[in-house]
């Protein structure tokens, strides 16, 4: 795989990332207007902080 391939590669990586984020933001927003007590908001807290850590590696991997 050659350099370009290998970084547009990482690129699409990354926006797929941000989309996964986006989305499981939204879900959080969802539930928490819902009902802020659900216990279902403290898995979507971990889900999105794993999801962000993902992206700030993958971030600084293509700096």
């Amino acid at each position: 795989m050659t350099q370009i391939e290998h970084s547009k590669e990482k690129l699409e990586d990354y926006e797929n990332l941000q989309k996964e984020y986006k989305q499981l933001l939204e879900e959080y927003e969802y539930i928490k207007s819902k009902n802020s007590e659900d216990s279902k908001l403290q898995e979507k807290i971990k889900e999105l902080t794993t999801k962000q850590k993902a992206i700030q590696e993958l971030s600084s991997k293509l700096s």
